[in-house]
């Protein structure tokens, strides 16, 4: 009788333990890092931004094609994780978020922070410029350090541009204020990023247009967009 009560109470014991691990299924996972899902590209933003870029070009652009499509989230995530070296592709996910909300903020296509990112250091977290540029976006520390500040974004020496996330915080800071000082002209703003607002004056006031690294960061633009297009993965939105 009691070895009856035993197998019960052990019964009842395991099916208590069970809904407990079933109510708390990261329990399963000791070992397991929890991945939480990215945040869903803002359309609007981005759309709106790709016509700021390619004015007439928009139309019939790689895209324009993509309006009204979800999963350009992952898309992002699986360029910047097969594009960081070994060492980095732990940070990925992060990285990802980071393009993703940042260009949220700011309105801007997060297509393009990843065509100014492969321009600028061909996703090397570590990259050094010849003038003292630093990380993914190449951003200077005197100018990180000025950008941080007026953003309120936190800063602890140029040590701050090689983490890949606070880098690209501060670059699209630094963006969205030549983006604001050239009244959303792109190709005066992309310019500036490259090689500085007090230059790119200089060039508009003696009748010279400015171009070459606003080419080559749109190049790497439409080439990724090329790649996404020709995607099947990407599902499209429900309203």
């Amino acid at each position: 009788m009691k070895t009856k009560h035993l197998k019960i109470g052990l019964a009842l014991a395991a099916a208590t333990l069970t809904s407990a691990l079933y109510m708390n299924f990261d329990f399963f996972h000791w070992n397991t890092v929890n991945v939480s899902a990215l945040e869903v590209v803002n359309e609007a933003s981005r759309v709106e931004h790709a016509k700021e870029l390619l004015g007439r070009s928009y139309k019939g652009s790689d895209a324009q094609k993509l309006e009204g499509r979800r999963a350009l989230n992952e898309m992002i995530h699986t360029k910047v994780q097969n594009s960081l070296a070994p060492r980095w592709k732990a940070q990925a996910r992060a990285i990802a978020r980071t393009v993703i909300t940042e260009s949220a903020k700011y309105k801007m296509d997060p297509v393009f922070v990843l065509a100014v990112v492969k321009t600028e250091s061909k996703f090397n977290p570590l990259a050094l410029g010849r003038f003292g540029e630093i990380g993914l976006m190449q951003i200077k520390p005197d100018t990180a350090e000025w950008i941080a500040k007026k953003y309120g974004i936190a800063w602890n020496g140029k040590k701050t541009l090689e983490n890949p996330s606070s880098n690209i915080r501060i670059g699209l800071a630094y963006m969205n204020y030549l983006r604001t000082e050239f009244n959303g002209k792109a190709v005066k703003y992309v310019s500036a990023y490259n090689m500085g607002p007090k230059n790119v004056r200089r060039l508009l006031a003696k009748n010279m247009k400015p171009a070459e690294y606003n080419t080559r960061v749109m190049k790497n633009y439409g080439e990724l967009y090329a790649r996404i297009s020709d995607s099947n993965s990407l599902i499209v939105a429900s309203n």
